[in-house]
């Protein structure tokens, strides 16, 4: 299979342009590098002849429309997902979710032959759920300009398959940590705090999210390009949810350094209490189930950050 991958150099896509290389895809990696992508995160695999790298704007129709080219599927990972920043730089997460997304759909529309497409979205969309879980057909209630830029990409997904029969699938999906991940997010920072020795604290409140390891979120993508179906929205999950405080606890304890966390100073602006998704749907429709129990992806996590301090070193001894 010949995939273009967009983002591929960020968090998510680069974990997933190795994984699809594993088993023996051709990927093109389209990306913009920003603040939270990093260009040598997929250095080592430069000299592979299945893996291609194009820098270049998804919001470029003429790039993009070169990189579709021969293409069997599209992986859009490409996205401003850091909810802190868009209430400050909101036009930002238009500009990238909302637009970028409506883009690579548009190119779509003139093809004649349409690869099929996976969008990337969030748990977000849905709004706050107190309690119970969120289903496929739920409303979108998005409360910040960054779940709200998530929503109007999928929103223009579902109006270009109605419209215009583009082959796009949506992937909602719950927090997901692992390796490369931008040490401003919670389980990356902790972990690269605790490997250089530097107390922290973290924001107060009692905020759960759920929590799945990248490589099962790059299994549930692998199996909706092979077997997802057109039109459809598909939540991925795991059902294991914790707050700020049990993920900061697990961490330490695993890294034997629990006086690291030196309290909790403010609150997150505006933070939503729990976001839950019911993932039944892709468990019962296609066996997809994760593999990763938390305790396992953190230990998998800090072994990779422990062995790659070129990556997050830098952001760490920042002031």
């Amino acid at each position: 299979m010949k995939i273009l991958v967009t983002g591929g150099s960020g968090f998510i896509g680069s974990n997933y342009v190795e994984y699809a290389l594993e088993r023996g895809h051709d990927v093109t990696n389209l990306s913009k590098h920003t603040y939270a992508s990093n260009p040598y995160a997929l250095k080592h695999l430069e000299r592979n002849p299945r893996y291609h790298f194009i820098a270049a704007d998804i919001t470029d129709s003429i790039a993009l429309n070169v990189a579709m080219e021969n293409k069997d599927a599209i992986v859009h990972f490409a996205a401003e997902t850091h909810v802190d920043r868009s209430f400050t730089y909101p036009k930002d997460f238009m500009q990238v979710n909302t637009l970028g997304t409506f883009t690579i759909l548009d190119v779509l529309r003139r093809m004649k032959t349409k690869p099929k497409m996976i969008c990337m979205s969030t748990d977000e969309v849905l709004g706050e759920v107190l309690t119970g879980q969120s289903v496929e057909r739920d409303p979108i209630n998005p409360r910040n300009p960054y779940s709200a830029s998530k929503a109007a990409a999928e929103a223009f997904a579902k109006a270009y398959y109605y419209s215009y029969g583009v082959p796009v699938i949506v992937l909602r999906a719950t927090n997901n940590y692992g390796p490369r991940q931008h040490p401003e997010k919670l389980v990356a920072k902790i972990i690269t705090r605790a490997l250089a020795n530097k107390s922290f604290t973290l924001y107060e409140g009692d905020a759960v999210r759920d929590w799945i390891f990248v490589r099962d979120t790059c299994d549930a993508v692998q199996l909706l390009l092979n077997r997802g179906q057109p039109g459809q929205i598909y939540h991925v999950g795991t059902d294991e949810h914790r707050t700020v405080k049990q993920i900061a606890d697990t961490i330490l304890q695993i890294m034997e350094k629990p006086e690291l966390l030196v309290g909790f100073m403010g609150r997150r602006l505006q933070d939503d209490e729990r976001y839950s998704l019911d993932w039944g749907k892709i468990r019962k429709e296609l066996g997809w189930v994760p593999s990763t129990r938390f305790e396992n992806g953190v230990r998998a996590t800090i072994d990779w950050f422990s062995r790659n301090e070129w990556f997050w070193r830098h952001f760490v001894e920042t002031p």
